[in-house]
């Protein structure tokens, strides 16, 4: 009899599995966490984000019940509101693929979309402003306070990132 028979195999097999399975599962981690800082706070300085427009910061800031209010007047408001975007972005897409290319029509869709959002926008600011009208004078300067406190949250987050790259 060789020795071999009477040696008992080595059980190393499912604790290297566990360490290279809790490996790969570390390395995800550090990956997943790099593509995120990288998504949320940009890349070199051309490549953020636009701060939110002013319409977004003021209807987010707004208390709940508000923002509730604002939706169902815009919601209650008779409006053109055209093709649906879909629609609108085929029809982009083919007079982009069509051969000649039309300008022209290209320029008129753009055109028509851009009425109908500054329409939209029109009818936002009316329920906004109507939302305001009804806030006492103290719950305007509260909110006048979320709107700066946002805005300095905001450039707060950027001098930090832009601190950490220098």
């Amino acid at each position: 009899m060789s020795m071999e028979q009477n040696t008992p195999a080595p059980r190393r097999g499912l604790s290297l599995r566990l360490l290279l399975g809790a490996s790969l599962a570390l390395n995800l981690l550090v990956v997943g966490l790099a593509i995120g800082a990288a998504l949320r706070f940009g890349g070199p300085e051309g490549a953020r984000r636009p701060s939110p427009v002013l319409g977004a910061t003021m209807y987010r800031e707004l208390p709940r019940e508000d923002r509730r209010a604002v939706r169902e007047a815009m919601r209650d408001t008779p409006q053109d509101r055209g093709p649906d975007r879909k629609a609108t972005t085929r029809e982009v897409a083919q007079l982009l693929r069509a051969t000649p290319f039309d300008a022209a029509a290209l320029e008129t869709l753009l055109q028509e979309h851009a009425v109908r959002r500054s329409d939209w926008q029109s009818l936002a600011n009316a329920a906004l402003l109507e939302q305001l009208g009804q806030m006492s004078e103290a719950e305007r300067a509260a909110y006048a306070d979320r709107i700066e406190d946002s805005l300095s949250r905001k450039r707060n987050t950027e001098k930090t990132h832009s601190e950490k790259r220098d």
